[in-house]
């Protein structure tokens, strides 16, 4: 899986660095006067939104594929002759419409999905409720979806998967124990707030890209502790604190 997402990003580097290579070029042009009419900025705005917009499908990001599209559009309205829908026409429907395709199509992002969906202790017979609970063994799912959500983690965990979208998502690990002194959290926060309190005394490693967004620690961890709690996922227009307590 390592391997996977090492490749993935290495691949993100390569397109980053041959569009920063476009746009260069783009400044270049404009001093030679071709692109008077569009303008050097718009080029350079355009090349770094069909980045993002590719990037998206990298990261598998409803969001970030619609609002990249959706400020192309705004960026280029005029070439495009669609000044009617922008600025907020477009910023809607892609807010809409990535919310929609994100309960949809639940399984395109690269999330694993668990099983026995439960909500306040029914079933739900595998529909996705806006705020739901998912346990596997040693590996917990938690959505949430327009609301807010605070869940108490206990007794011993391997996996945490969090999926929030237009919402706050609060996750205590105070009171659990990880599986053989490790445990990875994969997360998926768009359009919300996503907050982890974690032990101070563990070792807490953080590996999460941010589109519009910011990922913040708030507090130290241990450097040598002997629990490693490996945090990645993607952050899009949204926030992820992690406190240490």
């Amino acid at each position: 899986m390592y391997r996977v997402e090492f490749e993935s990003k290495k691949k993100r580097k390569i397109m980053w660095g041959i569009l920063l290579l476009l746009a260069a070029a783009a400044l270049v042009v404009d001093k030679l006067g071709y692109l008077e009419e569009i303008g050097v900025w718009t080029v350079i705005f355009s090349v770094c939104l069909i980045a993002f917009f590719i990037d998206g499908f990298f990261r598998r990001s409803f969001s970030e594929i619609l609002f990249a599209a959706a400020f192309f559009v705004i960026v280029n309205d005029e070439l495009l002759g669609l000044e009617k829908i922008t600025p907020w026409p477009v910023l809607g429907a892609a807010l809409l419409g990535s919310l929609g395709l994100k309960m949809l199509f639940p399984k395109f992002s690269r999330k694993p999905k668990l099983i026995n969906v439960s909500m306040n202790g029914k079933q739900l017979d595998g529909k996705a409720p806006v705020s739901g609970e998912t346990w596997d063994g040693n590996s917990v799912s938690y959505d949430n979806a327009f609301g807010e959500t605070v869940k108490y983690l206990s007794g011993e965990i391997s996996h945490v998967n969090a999926d929030n979208a237009f919402g706050s998502l609060k996750i205590y690990f105070s009171d659990a124990t990880l599986r053989n002194g490790s445990a990875d959290v994969n997360l998926d926060s768009s359009f919300g707030s996503t907050v982890l309190y974690v032990p101070a005394e563990w070792k807490v490693e953080v590996n999460t890209e941010t589109v519009f967004g910011s990922t913040k620690e708030q507090g130290k961890c241990s450097t040598d502790g002997t629990n490693v709690l490996n945090i990645r996922g993607d952050v899009s227009f949204g926030s992820l604190v992690i406190v240490y307590v």
